[in-house]
């Protein structure tokens, strides 16, 4: 279809006019990626679903509000980001099941790495992909909600710092600050897994 090939701002346009085929494509264009950004940043699945769906709910209502067309994808993960900023001030208010926390409320990453790394690590000197893959998602787990987002956006969407700053609402180097600080939180806690492994 011709519709599939067309640029996102094109398709606004289009939705805007009554042609709801229109927002079919930018759903089918942008959903994987809405999903993987909110499990990403909520750690569960149901939680996820439910935050992409009422993302494009929320997009589809309030599209006219859009001025720049070209900028949809980054509009609509801001509306997204909300969704699970709110969903994350919500988790936050529960009792926590560990007693033990340190600033920020993480955990000591001892206790962290006993108590949530599933990985098996044969030794010190590699890591299997998918248990590679397992102990990293636990780590970006426990980043403070603001360094697990910008880790998310910068690392797995491979967004600009400027594109962070502008769904993030905040100044870029606030931006830089927070991956720096997530990433080497996240370094912390692979080199202490590592640790655990070594003979």
């Amino acid at each position: 279809m011709g519709l599939i090939r067309q640029a996102d701002q094109d398709l606004v346009e289009r939705v805007l006019k009554g042609e709801s085929d229109a927002f079919n494509v930018l759903v089918g264009r942008w959903e994987r990626r809405l999903f993987n950004f909110a499990l990403r940043l909520t750690g569960n699945r149901e939680d996820a679903f439910d935050i992409c769906q009422d993302s494009f709910l929320k997009a589809y209502e309030q599209l006219a509000q859009l001025k720049d067309r070209s900028r949809f994808s980054h509009w609509l993960f801001r509306i997204a980001r909300n969704f699970c900023l709110s969903h994350h001030r919500s988790e936050s208010r529960l009792p926590k099941s560990s007693p033990n926390s340190g600033p920020d409320g993480q955990s000591d990453l001892e206790d962290l790495l006993v108590a949530h790394s599933t990985a098996r690590i044969e030794n010190s000197l590699a890591f299997q992909q998918h248990e590679l893959r397992l102990i990293v998602e636990k780590a970006l787990a426990v980043l403070p909600f603001e360094q697990r987002e910008t880790i998310v956006l910068k690392v797995y969407e491979g967004l600009k710092f400027t594109e962070i700053a502008e769904i993030t609402e905040s100044p870029v180097s606030t931006v830089k600050s927070r991956l720096y600080l997530g990433l080497t939180q996240m370094k912390k806690i692979l080199s202490g897994n590592q640790k655990e492994a070594t003979p």
